[in-house]
């Protein structure tokens, strides 16, 4: 369990990884990015002792089933395997070299100190942006989030392991968002702030720290189907099956589960793909259960299924596929194109689209918070969406069934994964 962090204790917390800094920056990154690898190495192998003790704590720690846990936290490190911290340090960098000195007359730092305010919303968020700043030599300070306590001093420890002095860079903590007294004292001596969660959070947090701030708040992702994807048994299965588990992946709490999935074709295209869906759904509930959900979860999927029975009693064009006797999935057709996020825990929007282009408008109100798209088609319609959707603010765009697989690079927020974090040098390199 991460540990709290006490106000009495935080300058020599800070005081320790500011040393363990300086020790940072005159290593070579190619050294850092070597353990690093060692590091998730002992997460992924088979029998890892750091994933079975995660796989033990985290479903009581998080709410999410075991299986869940057992099933999705190998993809959570998934992005940080095959060499992925180096090439996106030389593409977004142009060559990771500079982080070491001067390189064709410039150089990057990374901050003396970063935070990382955590949500908490999918387990094992930590392993990212921990391997990120190591890998530009920052120290850091993890917040953990009441939602997972568990994974954050884990990877810290495992780090520690594979490299004492990589791991003296790494300190998790938890304490109760809010703390104005402690907060305060942490923002004033951090140089760069990586936050994520609600809306309302980031900005909370925004407000109040005079160092750089970089905040990933709330974002939506959806599903698209084209016509012919009904025309064959098969492609329509395929998409029903690699829908539903992108929707079931960490129970739709990421910023890339699908909420909304959109049919080309008009209503009865859309009912006809939400058949194909709900025995995918159901097949998932049995492989990888759902897990808690509290009174709000379970008051807000009832009030979702409700809504859209009430609109098709008085004529609308709906329909509601869940189960009678669990909350624990539910498919709403709608014939009304509109974006309307959903109330999370399985439950998926199924929209009709009379025409693919019709997306253009209907995307354009969301598009502050818009994310990832998985997409299902032909080939060539898919090259033709995929402008489309990146003209409408889309920032990731996938196949059906590997929404949640994103790569190291994938810009989230539309912004570089890293290259916002370092700061830049120059020199005159003809005075030498």
């Amino acid at each position: 369990m991460t540990p709290t962090l006490e106000l009495e204790r935080l300058t020599s917390l800070i005081g320790a990884l500011r040393t363990a800094g300086t020790r940072l920056s005159s290593r070579s990154t190619d050294s850092i990015l070597s353990s690093l690898e060692k590091v998730v190495d002992l997460w992924t192998r088979q029998g890892s002792r750091w994933r079975r003790e995660a796989e033990t704590a985290l479903p009581a720690a998080t709410g999410f089933s075991a299986e869940m846990v057992r099933y999705a936290l190998p993809l959570m490190l998934e992005p940080l395997q095959s060499g992925a911290l180096p090439r996106l340090l030389d593409v977004e960098l142009g060559d990771r070299r500079v982080l070491d000195g001067f390189v064709g007359g410039r150089t990057a730092k990374g901050p003396s100190l970063v935070l990382h305010i955590l949500s908490g919303n999918v387990a094992g968020l930590a392993a990212l942006p921990v391997s990120l700043s190591l890998a530009i030599k920052s120290p850091i300070l993890v917040k953990a989030a009441q939602g997972d306590r568990v994974f954050p001093e884990l990877f810290a420890r495992s780090i520690a392991e594979v490299d004492p002095d990589l791991g003296a860079s790494v300190v998790a903590r938890y304490w109760r968002g809010g703390d104005r007294t402690l907060e305060d004292r942490v923002f004033a001596e951090v140089d760069l702030v990586v936050a994520s969660g609600s809306d309302a959070s980031v900005a909370a947090a925004r407000a109040r720290s005079p160092a750089r701030f970089i905040g990933h708040g709330h974002r939506v992702s959806f599903a698209v189907v084209m016509r012919e994807v009904l025309d064959s048994s098969d492609t329509a299965a395929r998409a029903a099956a690699g829908l539903a588990e992108d929707v079931a992946l960490w129970d739709q709490r990421g910023c890339l589960s699908p909420q909304i999935c959109f049919v080309e074709g008009g209503f009865d295209a859309a009912s006809q793909f939400a058949c194909r869906l709900a025995p995918e759904f159901e097949k998932l509930d049995q492989r990888l259960p759902p897990g808690r959900m509290n009174f709000e979860e379970q008051s807000a999927v009832r009030r979702f299924r409700d809504e859209a029975e009430w609109r098709a009693l008085g004529g609308a064009q709906a329909a509601v596929f869940a189960p009678t006797a669990s909350l624990g999935w539910t498919i709403v057709v709608d014939g009304e194109p509109a974006f309307r996020p959903t109330p999370l825990c399985r439950s998926l929007r199924v929209l009709s689209l009379t025409h693919l282009d019709d997306l253009r408008h209907v995307l354009r109100p969301a598009r502050p918070v818009l994310e990832a798209a998985g997409v299902a088609g032909a080939p060539a319609r898919c090259a033709e969406i995929e402008d489309l959707l990146a003209g409408a603010g889309v920032h990731w765009v996938a196949p059906i069934g590997r929404m949640q697989l994103a790569p190291l690079a994938w810009p989230q927020g539309g912004r570089p994964r890293i290259a916002d974090w370092v700061t830049w040098h120059g020199t005159d390199a003809q005075k030498h």
